[in-house]
């Protein structure tokens, strides 16, 4: 494998760890939000991280800065929000 194909990889991990964190924190504000009660509902976030390395292992360059893009924006767009 390529540098480029685990450098894209770990930027996809990096992105999903902050985007994942940034909505436990939103989730987090709501009012009546605890997490005993929504533990099913964290496992899927946690997931996608080592899914998406993968992915983006896996998949050529176009396509993995694609998948690179779509976790950014949402980023800048929860930044610009706040």
């Amino acid at each position: 494998m390529a540098w480029w194909q685990w450098a894209t990889a770990t930027l996809e991990a990096l992105l999903l760890a902050i985007l994942t964190l940034l909505w436990f924190d939103s989730l987090r504000e709501r009012r009546g939000w605890r997490l005993a009660e929504h533990r099913r509902l964290l496992i899927v976030p946690a997931c996608a991280i080592p899914v998406g390395f993968l992915i983006v292992l896996i998949s050529p360059l176009w396509l993995a800065l694609v998948l690179i893009g779509a976790p950014m924006l949402a980023i800048a767009v929860m930044a610009m929000a706040s």
